[in-house]
């Protein structure tokens, strides 16, 4: 199962409403639902007490009711602070208004803007791949060291299975937090590449770990994943509209 909105319509005052959402965004950040990696670093909602929201909507039964969350809350263009505040429910008289930010702001990181921050999180989104990646592929080298198998011990193996070992283990620069002073730092992912080239090419099949070559800056945010998201939440949101959030 994944994690959707659904075009709905309130049934109930505004008031228990918003107790509704509240409660509902709380409860799904404690399910797990999400992503860790991308969101681990950021602070959780408090506990909120509110009706089941389900029984509070008229939800849209006809086509191109539901759209996947991922697309949007994935997308490096907007803070992460924005994109896991999304994991909700949105009532009508709301969605206009969040769309017009992201919107906004997205147009702003394609002309230039924000590069501060979005260069620090290309630096720790790379860096936490890398570090994840090679911590496999050292796994694997240090279980070769008691290996008696013939592709295990022999002489081009064994050198590069220590060199893996004594390569100093990379490590991530923490996540930056919107609205904060940034600073990105970059680790050479090419020697750790090259490392995984030259084992790979020495040990059987399933053996094999791939360490790759993280995308540049601009390869980062060439990325129009969250645009088609964005026109269906636009065209909800125009006729009157609001989003369930459903997992």
């Amino acid at each position: 199962m994944g994690v959707d909105w659904y075009r709905m319509r309130p049934r109930r005052d505004a008031d228990a409403f918003g107790a509704a959402v509240r409660a509902q965004r709380a409860a799904f950040a404690a399910s797990g639902s999400w992503f860790p990696d991308e969101f681990g670093h950021l602070d959780m909602p408090e506990p909120a007490d509110g009706p089941d929201i389900t029984g509070l909507v008229d939800v849209d039964t006809g086509a191109g009711n539901s759209h996947r969350v991922n697309a949007l809350v994935l997308t490096p263009l907007l803070p992460a602070e924005w994109r896991f505040a999304m994991y909700r429910s949105f009532p009508p008289d709301e969605l206009a208004s969040h769309l017009r930010r992201w919107r906004t702001h997205v147009e702003e990181v394609r002309d230039g803007g924000h590069r501060p921050y979005l260069r620090a999180w290309h630096a720790y989104s790379t860096g936490r791949r890398l570090t994840d990646e090679w911590a496999s592929l050292r796994q694997r080298a240090l279980n070769a060291v008691s290996r008696t198998n013939a592709w295990a011990v022999r002489p081009e193996l064994v050198d590069v299975r220590e060199r893996i070992l004594s390569r100093p283990v990379p490590t991530v620069s923490p996540a930056p937090r919107w609205g904060a002073a940034c600073a990105a730092r970059h680790i050479d992912a090419a020697p750790y590449a090259g490392l995984a080239r030259e084992w790979n090419r020495r040990v059987p099949a399933n053996q094999k770990v791939h360490v790759t070559q993280p995308p540049s800056f601009s390869e980062f945010l060439d990325d129009d994943s969250p645009d088609e998201t964005l026109r269906w939440m636009e065209e909800a949101a125009e006729e009157g509209y609001g989003l369930l959030l459903d997992w």
